[in-house]
């Protein structure tokens, strides 16, 4: 008898792993023959198979539906935004208004460099070190104590194949895993123990960081990461930070050739304009100088006469303190004057400030302003979160990416790592039904979830490197938000890649969010969105 109940056993789970490698060659013939159809690839397979082993039939063929196409040039919204209720549109500078050239990352990268040997006397072959602009990207974490280059997720996370010590990364991660205690940082060493890269300013930084604990561990050099960390963040303040009213080197080496560093931007004139056409109020208020400034604008707008384009104007603003320090007077920039500022002028420039006095110069605040910045935590967190603002975040990277994303041969792996995810997630259903006995039946299942598990991180890998070999995106870690891109989400309200991105859009359009799904939530609404369909798509 029990010989005849383990023989009916171990056929059922024989019979539901074959069925289930037969569902694995029909789901994979098909996500091959979309990808045919686009002239793509899957990622993670090396051929594509011959026709005489793809044949199906073209209602199969229908069944599979590529991942929508999405335009750069689109506006992407986190919170609902009528902008009938915006009276007021305020503006940052760099990487807001001005688009910069790649020439300003390698101008960054060379005069860290020199900085680093010329005044804190670092190695003088450090002076021989290239720029690599592929490496780093933006939003990535530098562990102090570890002198650990990383990327983590919304709910930090560590992304394990990210973790680099110098330009090489981690291969025993368990040391990563051991130090954490698992994947995940804790709140107090996060706040304590890592900094962000969270600007496109500090790609060149973290490439140079990289580049020195490189350099030290193959000459063999004794060094504390902290240390280095601190010598690089110092050498950028000296190249951003200067005094007379210029800014660092690194505004005088831009000032002296704008064609070089900036790119014209046509369209931001008369984006502004049809602004002010329409009833809105403008201002400017950045961290950069007035001479900075007054040349850059200049250049962007083709006129000297850029300041008619803004209500006010405010420089070295020193954001976000602008926002929580309210010791800070303004004080009128384009001459020497000691005079108290009580109230805006139409043609003034001001420097300084801080946000209680914009409040009350100006009668702007709270959810009547939407401002515009490409620093999470400079321009946007404390706008947003303790003064009420709309805030909108400019990120140039996200064009790159949404041009990588809508290539068929990434649309189709994408597609072929959810359809994989799919059939795990049936298969160890399937597992989860029967008896746990040891018999080659069992064995089989186990062997066959093993398979598609090792597939699925190949999967991942190949999704991953698409945008770098090193980090890949910005936005995501595999199926999580980054922490960058959860930040974008907390504190601005809409994002895209160019500010110019808006002069489609009418000063009274809503931007309406998509839904956000639960995951006890996807199925019922998935249903309700495509009106039932999804039955056919279903395993």
């Amino acid at each position: 008898m029990f010989r005849h109940i383990f023989t009916k056993r171990y056929y059922h789970r024989h019979s539901s792993v074959e069925s289930l490698k037969r569902r694995y060659e029909e789901k994979k013939l098909q996500h091959i023959h979309a990808a045919e159809k686009d002239k793509a690839t899957i990622l993670s397979m090396n051929t594509l198979l011959n026709n005489d082993h793809c044949r199906t039939s073209e209602e199969t063929k229908k069944a599979i539906y590529g991942l929508g196409f999405t335009s750069p040039n689109e506006v992407f919204i986190n919170n609902e935004l009528n902008l009938s209720n915006i009276d007021v549109y305020g503006f940052d500078y760099d990487y807001t208004l001005a688009n910069y050239t790649d020439n300003l990352s390698l101008t960054i990268y060379n005069s860290l460099r020199d900085i680093m040997v010329d005044v804190f006397k670092y190695p003088k072959q450090i002076k021989d070190f290239k720029f690599d602009p592929n490496f780093a990207i933006r939003g990535l974490h530098y562990d102090f104590n570890n002198g650990w280059l990383m990327k983590i997720d919304n709910m930090a996370n560590i992304q394990l194949n990210t973790v680099h010590l110098g330009r090489e990364p981690i291969k025993d991660q368990s040391k990563i895993i051991e130090i954490h205690k698992g994947q995940h940082i804790s709140p107090d060493y996060l706040q304590n123990n890592m900094f962000q890269l969270s600007d496109l300013f500090s790609i060149p930084q973290a490439t140079l960081l990289s580049d020195v604990v490189q350099y030290f561990r193959e000459h063999q050099m004794n060094f504390h990461p902290r240390y280095l960390s601190d010598d690089v963040s110092t050498a950028a303040r000296i190249l951003h930070t200067g005094a007379h009213g210029i800014g660092g080197t690194l505004h005088l080496e831009v000032m002296k050739d704008m064609p070089r560093y900036l790119e014209r931007s046509p369209q931001l004139v008369d984006y502004l304009e049809h602004l002010r056409k329409q009833g809105k109020k403008t201002f400017l208020l950045t961290n950069s100088t007035l001479a900075f400034i007054a040349k850059g604008m200049t250049y962007l707008t083709t006129t000297p006469d850029w300041r008619e384009l803004f209500d006010f104007v405010v420089v070295s603003a020193r954001k976000p303190e602008f926002y929580y320090h309210y010791h800070r007077p303004f004080r009128r920039a384009n001459e020497p004057n000691w005079d108290a500022v009580d109230r805006f002028w139409p043609g003034e420039i001001y420097q300084g400030g801080n946000m209680k006095d914009f409040e009350r110069l100006t009668g702007w605040k709270g959810q009547s302003v939407l401002y515009f910045g490409d620093h999470v935590f400079s321009d946007l967190a404390e706008a947003s979160i303790q003064h009420g603002w709309h805030t909108g975040a400019i990120i140039h990277e996200l064009a790159k990416e949404i041009d990588i994303r809508n290539q068929p041969s990434y649309r189709h792996t994408l597609s072929w790592l959810l359809r994989l995810e799919r059939l795990l997630n049936e298969a160890q259903t399937t597992k989860r039904g029967h008896y746990v006995v040891e018999d080659d039946g069992n064995n089989e299942l186990e062997t066959l979830i093993a398979e598609w598990r090792e597939e699925r991180k190949h999967v991942k890998t190949k999704l991953k490197t698409a945008f770098n070999d090193s980090f890949g995106s910005v936005f995501r870690t595999y199926q999580n938000p980054s922490f960058f891109a959860n930040k974008i989400r907390k504190y601005a309200d809409i994002y895209m890649s160019n500010i110019t991105n808006l002069d489609r859009i009418s000063v009274d359009y809503v931007f309406y969010p998509n839904r956000t799904y639960l995951p006890h939530e996807r199925v019922v609404e998935t249903l309700i969105d495509t009106g039932g369909k999804i039955n056919k798509y279903l395993p």
